[in-house]
C-alpha cells in the first residue's frame, strides 16, 4: 500500500517495513524523509526529535511483537497451505489495525507541531506533495494497457523473487494472468490521491484550530473510504480478493528450495522483531 501524505505517514510505511538493520538508522532515515517535505524550527525539531524517540520506544515495546507474531501466523498458513484469498483479506485488515493504532499513538505529537507550522512551511509541504503527485502521473498516465501489465508483472516479479528466489516460468505466467485479470482502477487511484492532497491542504490551512486538524487528519489518515467512490471501493476489495488466490496459486507452484528460502528469510525477520522487541 503507497500513500501519499505527510511525514508521519511516510514514518510509519518506514518502521513497518525495517529490517533489524533499518530499524538501528531509522531515526535518521525519518529525518531525511521529512526534510523532503518541510524545513522544521529550531523549536520543531526538538518538538518532533522527542516525539520520534518516544514513539520508537514504544513501537519497539508494542508493536513489533504483534508484526512477529502476524508473520508467524502467515508463514504457518503457508507452510501448511492453508492460505486462501480470505485468509489474505483477513492479513490485509491486520495490517491495517496495526496502521491505526500507530496513528492514534503519534497524533497527540503531529497535531499540535502541525498547528505550528507558518504558511511557508505549509506551502513546501504541499508543494512536494503536489512534485509527487506529477512524478507519478508522469509515470502511469497517457501508457496504454499493455505498458501497464508489463510494468505491473514486472514490479510484483521482483517482490516475490525478493521472498522465494528466482521465478518458474509458470509463476511468472500466474502473475502476468493476474494483471491481466484484475480490474483497471489507475484514474480512480490518482483521482482519489489528488482529493486527498486538496482536503489536506485545507485542513492544513485550517491547522490553528487544532480540533479540527486532529478530526481532518484523523479522516485522511485512518479513514480512507470515506473518500472513495463505491465503484472504486469495489474494485480494491476484488483485487485484493484476486491477489489473495494469486498467492495461493505461487504457493501451490513454488518448488521445495523456493519454500525453504522464503521460510529462511520469513524466520529471519521474525527473529529480529523479537529481539529488537527485547532490546533494552
Amino acid at each position: 500500500m503507497k500513500k501519499v501524505g505527510l511525514w508521519v505517514l511516510l514514518l510509519v510505511s518506514l518502521v513497518g517495513c525495517s529490517t533489524k538493520m533499518g530499524y538501528y538508522f531509522l531515526d535518521w532515515v525519518i529525518e531525511w524523509k521529512l526534510e523532503e517535505y518541510v524545513s522544521l524550527t529550531s523549536g520543531q525539531q526538538a518538538q518532533f526529535d522527542s516525539a520520534l524517540n518516544q514513539f520508537l520506544i514504544w513501537h519497539r515495546a508494542e508493536e513489533l511483537p504483534l508484526y512477529a507474531k502476524q508473520l508467524s501466523q502467515f508463514s504457518l498458513e503457508f507452510e501448511q497451505a492453508s492460505l486462501t484469498p480470505a485468509v489474505w483479506a483477513a492479513q490485509v485488515e491486520q495490517l491495517k489495525q496495526h496502521w491505526l493504532r500507530t496513528f492514534e499513538f503519534i497524533k497527540p505529537f503531529i497535531v499540535p507541531m502541525i498547528s505550528s507550522f507558518t504558511d511557508e512551511q505549509v506551502k513546501q509541504v504541499i508543494a512536494q506533495l503536489r512534485v509527487d503527485e506529477k512524478a507519478l502521473n508522469r509515470k502511469y498516465l497517457g501508457k496504454d494497457r499493455q505498458a501497464l501489465v508489463e510494468m505491473a508483472d514486472k514490479r510484483i516479479n521482483k517482490r516475490i523473487k525478493k521472498w522465494i528466489g528466482k521465478l518458474t516460468s509458470k509463476q511468472k505466467q500466474a502473475i502476468h494472468e493476474y494483471n491481466l485479470g484484475r480490474s483497471s482502477n489507475l484514474d480512480m487511484w490518482l483521482e482519489y490521491r489528488h482529493e486527498w492532497i486538496r482536503l489536506l491542504s485545507l485542513a492544513l490551512k485550517n491547522r490553528h484550530n487544532q480540533a479540527a486538524l486532529s478530526h481532518s487528519l484523523t479522516v485522511l489518515m485512518t479513514q480512507p473510504d470515506r473518500l472513495k467512490s463505491d465503484v472504486y471501493k469495489t474494485t480494491l476489495d476484488n483485487n485484493t480478493e484476486q491477489f489473495g488466490t494469486l498467492l495461493v496459486r505461487l504457493n501451490l507452484l513454488a518448488t521445495i528450495s523456493q519454500k525453504k528460502h522464503f521460510q529462511a528469510k520469513l524466520d529471519a525477520l521474525i527473529v529480529d522483531l523479537n529481539e529488537l522487541s527485547e532490546a533494552d
